[in-house]
């Protein structure tokens, strides 16, 4: 069974909630005022395998990590290690994206024509 663990952070923006595994991934993270729908995700991806959440303090650092974030270390996203789910197209998706350098902008265009599509 997978055991995902959780915690609510304040950022400037408002309350967020992350989600990781045991090894520490980032498999969401959401805004308070979504969290109904991270939930609905979370059960549609995991739910056949079979899932638990655990309340959980700054897991693996990844509290600290985002909160350098909002603090102006921008960069400090490229070390979030993320485990996505998905079709093998999107996660191609997400693997191009996750390559995009901090602070660079790249339309949709643009990312297609990079996977060859």
């Amino acid at each position: 069974m997978l055991r995902l663990l959780e915690e609510k952070i304040a950022t400037p923006l408002g309350p967020l909630w992350v989600v990781c595994d045991e090894q520490f991934r980032l498999r969401a993270i959401e805004w308070e005022q979504y969290r109904d729908r991270m939930e609905q995700l979370l059960n549609i991806h995991y739910r056949h395998e079979g899932y638990e959440r655990v309340s959980a303090t700054n897991p693996g650092g990844l509290s600290d990590k985002l909160a350098d974030y909002f603090a102006g270390n921008l960069a400090v996203i490229d070390t979030l290690e993320t485990a996505t789910g998905g079709t093998p197209f999107q996660r191609e998706v997400w693997q191009a994206l996750r390559a995009i350098p901090c602070g660079q902008v790249m339309h949709y265009g643009q990312l297609a024509a990079q996977l060859g599509r």
